[in-house]
C-alpha cells in the first residue's frame, strides 16, 4: 500500500469518526439554526461516500454498478443506524426520516461526484505512485 491509498483511508476513517460523533453529540435546542439540520446530512454523507468510493476504486480491480449500489446501500444503512442511535435517551437527539433520505441522496451523490471526478483523481493516484517509486 502506497502512501496514497494509506492517505485516503486515514481520510475516510477520521471522516467516518468526525461524522459519528458529530451525530451523537447531544445537542441543546437552538444549537444550529433552523433548517440546517437536513442540508447538513445531505451534505455530510456525499462527502462520506465519496471518500469510500474513491478509497474503494483503489482497493478493486474495477468499480462495477454491482460495487457502487453497495456503496450506497453500505452508505444508507449506516444512516439508519446513525438515526436509531440518535433515539437513545440520553443522546437528547430526535432520529427523523427525513434525515436518513437526505443521508441516502447524499451517499448517492458523493458517488456521482466521485464518478465524475475519478479522472483528475486516477491522476493524482499516478504522481503519488510516481514519487514512491522514485525515492
Amino acid at each position: 500500500m502506497n502512501r496514497y491509498q494509506i492517505l485516503i483511508r486515514t481520510a475516510v476513517v477520521l471522516y467516518w469518526i468526525l461524522l459519528f460523533t458529530a451525530t451523537h453529540i447531544p445537542l441543546k435546542k437552538g444549537t444550529l439554526p433552523q433548517g440546517t439540520d437536513v442540508p447538513l446530512h445531505f451534505i455530510a454523507y456525499a462527502g462520506l461516500s465519496f471518500l469510500l468510493t474513491w478509497w474503494l476504486s483503489l482497493k478493486w480491480d474495477k468499480l462495477t454498478l454491482k460495487r457502487l449500489i453497495a456503496v450506497f446501500v453500505g452508505v444508507s444503512l449506516f444512516g439508519v443506524v446513525d438515526e436509531l442511535l440518535q433515539g437513545i435517551p440520553i443522546l437528547q437527539r430526535q432520529p427523523s426520516v427525513d434525515d436518513w433520505v437526505a443521508d441516502s441522496v447524499g451517499a448517492l451523490l458523493g458517488i456521482l461526484l466521485f464518478l465524475m471526478l475519478q479522472k483528475p483523481c486516477e491522476r493524482l493516484f499516478n504522481r503519488f505512485q510516481n514519487d514512491d517509486e522514485n525515492q
